[in-house]
């Protein structure tokens, strides 16, 4: 059977629309766009706070997390985690009192952590893994009452 000049057009072109649907379904499947707003928080017995928030780009780098902190008569300030995340979903900040350490974990996974004795911040956000001076910048979560 020989194919059409028409046909292959036709073919051709629902073959593109295809491929194009493909790619936002799985851009969406992966990036699950949706809202912004603070996905964990402590408050620690002395009054320090610390927030993990994400905000959605809508572009091509789905979310942005940031780690914020806050001592109890201080000024706010946050250190960088991750600008091309998927959305962070189960996200636990706890506490660990011997080593006096706020951990955050995503699914599971040790994502990030502040050692409050040294002022030092650690992340992995599947890129690269770094240690810095906290905090980064100063600075308030946009999703905080400060």
């Amino acid at each position: 059977m020989k194919v059409t000049a028409e046909q292959f057009g036709r073919i051709f072109g629902w073959s593109v629309v295809a491929v194009g649907v493909f790619f936002v379904i799985a851009f969406l499947a992966i990036a699950q766009p949706g809202g912004s707003g603070v996905i964990g928080s402590i408050q620690t017995p002395d009054g320090s706070e610390y927030v993990v928030e994400q905000r959605c780009n809508w572009s091509v780098e789905p979310y942005t997390v940031r780690f914020y902190m806050r001592n109890p008569d201080g000024e706010w300030g946050w250190c960088y985690i991750d600008h091309e995340a998927p959305r962070w979903r189960d996200v636990e900040v706890t506490f660990d009192e011997v080593a006096d350490e706020i951990v955050v974990t995503e699914q599971g996974v040790r994502r990030a952590s502040l050692n409050r004795g040294t002022q030092t911040f650690w992340f992995d956000n599947g890129s690269f893994i770094r240690e810095l001076d906290a905090p980064q910048s100063k600075g308030a979560p946009a999703f905080v009452s400060p």
